[in-house]
């Protein structure tokens, strides 16, 4: 009751009070957290007649008194929101000073391994709708579950999606498995390509990060064009529609008579990934997805794997 004026336990005691009368002092519902809300938010008043009370106010004054409380504090947040937006221009041109990417040009080369780490992230925490990875095998350290970028829960309740699409080299690591599943718990949804062309990042529509070489120590280039911005999320789209899911669940469906684990191993197999590393994002041995594969030549009556990946293409197979 009264969602969004008091929480459930304050509008549960409200409604009880209003239909069972007023509560005595040494009720035990008197010292709760539920009725110290009513009181401060004017639901409920200290009655001192006769035996002293707690009596719920009249509805119709308790509930206005609410409403007009929440209209002051929405006008008072609106107002910092304006003031927040004419500050923008002042801070933006301080920060540019001090940290340098002084201009708004529709392209920008940057040079500051600091400032285009954080450049990422600020990205990030811009999008409203998307944000959008390559992830190469260029490291400047091997990845683990502890760099897997998760969101602040501010970009979280705006429903910001994460896709991310790996380059097949980037998960053939020892604990490779453990970033995907930490990957998978901060939100992101995973694929894997045979090969990318560069790192990206990508945030809606209005921004892109990328690299000047492939390691990216050599610097970024930050886009603001709408247009290239555009291009870039088309190259994105393309090539996530041929990329595997990886751990995200799509890619162990039963189909065509292929057990989960079966449809898995022919989902990686597509990315040419070894046993090895098959092995690892299974959770299980080399002799076991070779196991596999075997079955899948035989099904699909090739004679090697790249053959076996041309049928399962033709035939649907495939994820």
């Amino acid at each position: 009751m009264l969602e969004g004026l008091l929480s459930a336990d304050a509008g549960a005691l409200y409604d009880a009070m209003v239909r069972s009368g007023p509560v005595a002092l040494d009720d035990p519902r008197a010292a709760s957290a539920a009725m110290q809300e009513l009181i401060d938010r004017g639901f409920v008043r200290r009655d001192y007649r006769d035996d002293p009370v707690l009596a719920p106010m009249e509805p119709v004054r308790a509930v206005d008194h609410a409403i007009l409380g929440a209209q002051q504090r929405l006008v008072e947040q609106q107002r910092q929101i304006v003031s927040a937006r004419q500050q923008l221009d002042m801070l933006q041109t301080v920060y540019r000073a001090t940290y340098g990417g002084g201009s708004d040009a529709a392209v920008e080369v940057l040079s500051d391994p600091q400032r285009i780490g954080a450049l990422s992230l600020e990205l990030c925490l811009s999008a409203k709708e998307e944000f959008l990875t390559f992830t190469t095998r260029h490291f400047k350290r091997k990845p683990d579950a502890n760099t897997v970028m998760a969101l602040p829960e501010a970009v979280t309740e705006r429903g910001v999606r994460l896709r991310n699409v790996y380059e097949r080299a980037a998960l053939e690591f020892e604990g490779a498995k453990g970033v995907v599943e930490a990957s998978i718990a901060a939100g992101w949804n995973m694929r894997v390509a045979p090969e990318l062309p560069m790192k990206m990042v990508i945030a809606d529509q209005h921004s892109a990060l990328l690299p000047l070489d492939p390691s990216g120590m050599a610097g970024a280039v930050f886009v603001r064009s709408p247009t290239i911005v555009a291009g870039l999320r088309m190259l994105f789209e393309l090539v996530w529609s041929q990329a595997v899911p990886i751990g995200d669940g799509d890619s162990g469906q039963q189909r065509h008579g292929l057990t989960p684990t079966q449809a898995k191993v022919l989902d990686l197999l597509a990315t040419g990934m070894t046993d090895g590393a098959i092995a690892r994002h299974l959770d299980v041995s080399e002799r076991t997805v070779r196991r596999h594969v075997q079955g899948l030549l035989d099904a699909l009556q090739a004679d090697n794997r790249v053959a076996a990946v041309h049928a399962a293409t033709r035939l649907g197979w495939l994820g």
